[in-house]
């Protein structure tokens, strides 16, 4: 690779990884200088400041793992983090617990090391890398779930070409399986035909689409409005949410979803409701 070459490569992950580890949350942006900001608390590197978030259960145990979790994201040697998932597996912490607790706020933590310098791009992009699989692996081999239903529920998870927030997907991914959904689609579904056939070949109680960038938003917009004209669709349920959602969600309150989310939490309070 020549220096060129490597020039524009940092440049593309430098704009890129961001994204997908967290810098679309507000609290990565630049302060606005109000004291009110200052003093507000940091619900996404601190979920258990949430009082719904807090009733989770395994909340602390959880949040015990945050330090051991960044330490084999960042490590030379890979093989931590296969030890840390068969502890995790062992300490019967649910899955949803985890993701909120857990995943969540190490990840916008790496993405805070990024933003400030204190870790160069190769770092968070293997980091980012190891969380997605540690993520994956527990939420296709986890045993414990939650609120399981004699009825199957089941979700579609898509994105937006913009949204390489795939860390998000995975996470919220992983809060349905817990609960007892069926997940399909995910990072590799984009907003496409693709979608659109899926959804006309199975039964679904829900859509969950991640949008990375806020001029995506029509977009969007015709999406929902494709899937509740067909009257086959016409009763699924949409949820909106990722970066570009938690950026600027007032842009995204009008186009006919059925939910905006800015956090797992809200997803997954979401998940307690449809089908009832």
């Amino acid at each position: 690779m020549s220096a060129g070459d490597h020039r524009i490569l940092e440049q593309a992950i430098r704009q890129a990884v961001p994204r997908l580890v967290g810098a679309g949350h507000p609290e990565l942006q630049k302060s606005t200088g109000t004291d009110q900001a200052a003093h507000e608390p940091d619900l996404h590197l601190h979920p258990e400041l949430d009082p719904l978030a807090r009733q989770l259960p395994g909340t602390e145990k959880a949040i015990a793992y945050r330090t051991s979790l960044y330490r084999v994201l960042v490590d030379m040697d890979p093989r931590g983090h296969r030890e840390l998932i068969d502890e995790l597996v062992r300490s019967g912490i649910p899955l949803h617990t985890l993701a909120i607790q857990l995943f969540s706020p190490v990840a916008v933590h790496l993405g805070n090391l990024w933003c400030t310098d204190e870790s160069d791009f190769m770092q968070v992009a293997v980091a980012s890398t190891r969380l997605g699989m540690i993520i994956n692996h527990l939420s296709h081999g986890h045993g414990h779930t939650v609120g399981r239903r004699d009825i199957d529920r089941r979700i579609l998870l898509a994105r937006t070409r913009g949204a390489l927030h795939t860390i998000g997907v995975s996470i919220v991914a992983s809060c349905f399986r817990d609960m007892g959904w069926i997940v399909e689609g995910g990072a590799d579904l984009e907003l496409d035909d693709s979608l659109y056939m899926k959804l006309s070949a199975s039964p679904y109680n829900l859509v969950g689409i991640s949008v990375g960038q806020v001029d995506e938003v029509d977009q969007c917009a015709h999406a929902i409005r494709r899937i509740h004209s067909s009257r086959t669709t016409k009763q699924v349920k949409v949820a909106i949410g990722g970066p570009a959602v938690m950026r600027d969600p007032l842009s995204f309150h009008n186009i006919g979803a059925d939910v905006v989310a800015r956090s797992a939490l809200e997803v997954m309070q979401l998940a307690e409701s449809v089908g009832r």
